[in-house]
């Protein structure tokens, strides 16, 4: 179930044809609260120039000049990323960064079973048999104070760079950030960090702290953006990063940089993914370059994908990016099994009527997967939700949460319980024993104030659109608020009384249906992806099996619905048109929808 809202933020009076906008532009733009004149123009030309300076991150000078101490003392460094995009992406930029400016550096990613997450006494046990002299992490280590202690043990100092959640410690009464006992320490999540914009990955942070050592050695900035802006848009893209403010810089500059890549490893991936990199947007990265390289990671090692990144000869690396697009397909399949068990269990258990925060066990699921999982849960039923399998004999699992529940919160409550714990509002990683599971899911449940409207999902609407008010050009107007992410949706519009005059049912899996709306007599070709039998069930419920018949016969029929849609630009042999890509549907008459 769910509730269209129609968004309506107060106008603050702004002259906006002198801008060169229209009226919807305009309301789009002031839905998103870019409600100034200064606000309106910089979000309409994303400019290198506006980035914020890295001197702004806290321990960035001291950082800076401790690596540039080990550099000129030739001491050996070590990079310690994640095995997910971000982790990948971030290890690719201190790496090739450090390499550029003479660094003595190599690299480590933690393995998803033998290790988890971010830095660990393993990583640094092999640092020490490597006679390694300095650790930088990279989007990881804010929460590793005990694994930095132990390096520091060892007399291996440490560089934390990262972008999550700071731990929090209560000294009567007053709530402290946890630091590690590191060098330095950068993390602009951090109280006591100015930065002005705290929403960036671990690939940006990274990408500030070579910046800066760029600065210091003279490098020019030209290479500084051409090699690094492309891996740092991904990272802000798979992420899922809000594209607002800087990150809408990065990802608009950093977009154009990958159409011309020579980067041979990403060359390789886009002709493994099928990607014309003239074509290249958000969907491609978030969708389908993202989930190829965080493959490595989620079902192998993650180091076959920065192996990819960093190789120079094409022959050897299309070999690996099809690798990786295989892992991808084996991903995918293992996703859908699971994903099907677990939904299993949420009908055969009744857990819906039971529990608001879903915390769902299943045996022997692959642990690699349990996020995207958990993902897929949350969209089909709007609960929180953490999915658990079993590692190395505890129970771990990851969770995805809804905007009216923050889940670091919130299991940051039940935290005694846990083995391990981190993560921020919309998700986390945790593992516990198993003895402790129905304890865990009993003080979650006690200590949750979720309501029934809080379950239900709200589709937000930037406004009511007639099909006689599209055009090409207000199409255009549209695109020009691209790239389109989190933070910065492509808009949506609401339409209603649509009556469908044709509709085919397409694709291998029948689960893509194009049918043409029509609304005083106005046409317009419209797309769906849900599975045709089911969408054509809903239809005959409302209107009967005849109508449906009739209409797939392509007889006119009088089926109406009401839609919330993106407007496209269809590109096909040379020509260009309009089509409603629909994201939300309710058949006019559903009870509940009214």
């Amino acid at each position: 179930m769910e509730k269209w809202f129609i968004k309506n933020s107060n106008d603050p009076g702004i002259d906006y044809k002198k801008l060169g906008i229209n009226n919807v532009v305009y309301k789009i733009l002031i839905n998103r609260n870019i409600d100034t004149e200064e606000k309106i123009k910089s979000f309409l030309e994303p400019d290198l120039s506006n980035l914020n300076s890295p001197i702004l991150l806290k321990d960035m000078v001291k950082a800076s000049n401790y690596i540039l101490n080990c550099i000129s003392k030739e001491k050996k460094i070590r990079i310690i990323g994640d095995y997910d995009v971000d982790g990948v992406t971030s290890t690719y930029i201190l790496y090739k960064g450090l390499k550029r400016i003479n660094g003595h550096v190599s690299y480590d990613i933690p393995h998803r079973v033998q290790d988890g997450y971010g830095i660990n006494n393993h990583l640094i046990d092999k640092a020490a048999a490597d006679d390694i002299d300095l650790i930088i992490t990279c989007d990881n280590g804010i929460a590793a104070r005990d694994a930095i202690e132990y390096a520091n043990s060892l007399n291996i100092d440490v560089i934390v760079t990262d972008h999550h959640e700071v731990p929090k410690i209560e000294n009567s009464g007053v709530v402290e950030d946890l630091i590690p006992n590191a060098k330095a320490v950068i993390d602009p999540k951090q109280k006591e960090c100015n930065y002005p914009f705290q929403e960036i990955c671990g690939a940006v942070v990274a990408l500030k702290l070579i910046e800066y050592l760029y600065l210091i050695r003279g490098v020019e900035k030209d290479e500084f953006y051409e090699t690094f802006l492309p891996y740092a848009a991904i990272a802000t893209i798979c992420d899922v990063m809000p594209i607002i403010d800087e990150n809408r810089i990065i990802v608009s500059a950093g977009i154009e940089y990958l159409k011309k890549s020579k980067d041979v490893g990403l060359i390789a991936l886009f002709e493994a993914c099928d990607i014309n990199p003239d074509k290249l947007d958000v969907y491609h990265l978030g969708f389908i370059i993202g989930p190829t390289i965080n493959s490595s990671g989620r079902l192998e090692s993650a180091k076959k994908a920065i192996a990819l990144l960093l190789e120079e000869d094409y022959s050897e690396a299309i070999k690996m990016a099809k690798e990786l697009r295989t892992l991808n397909s084996e991903r995918q399949n293992l996703t859908n099994e699971a994903f099907e068990q677990i939904d299993e269990k949420i009908i055969d258990e009744d857990i819906l009527n039971k529990h608001n925060v879903l915390v769902l066990y299943k045996e022997g699921l692959n642990e690699s997967i349990l996020g995207i999982v958990a993902g897929k849960i949350k969209e089909k039923y709007y609960r929180p939700v953490a999915v658990l399998s079993d590692s190395n004999g505890i129970l771990k699992g990851s969770g995805r949460s809804i905007e009216e529940y923050d889940m670091f919160i919130e299991f940051s409550k039940s935290k005694h319980l846990l083995k391990s714990f981190g993560g921020h509002k919309m998700a986390c990683g945790l593992s516990l024993e198993r003895e402790n599971l129905e304890k865990f899911i009993e003080d979650i449940d006690s200590k949750e104030n979720l309501t029934k409207e809080d379950l239900i999902k709200k589709i937000y609407i930037d406004g009511q659109l007639s099909l006689k008010y599209i055009s090409m050009q207000l199409a255009k107007n549209i695109e020009s608020l691209a790239p389109f992410g989190n933070g910065n949706s492509a808009p949506k519009f609401g339409a209603k009384n649509l009556n469908i005059i044709s509709l085919k049912v397409l694709g291998k899996n029948k689960n893509f249906i194009k049918m043409t709306l029509q609304e005083n007599n106005v046409n317009f070709t419209a797309t769906l992806f849900e599975d045709g039998n089911s969408f054509l069930n809903k239809l005959a419920k409302y209107y009967g099996k005849n109508a449906v018949l009739e209409l797939l016969n392509g007889r006119p029929s009088n089926i109406l619905i009401d839609i919330v849609f993106n407007l496209e630009i269809n590109e096909y042999l040379g020509n260009s048109s309009i089509q409603l890509k629909i994201k939300n549907y309710r058949i006019t008459g559903e009870k509940y929808a009214r």
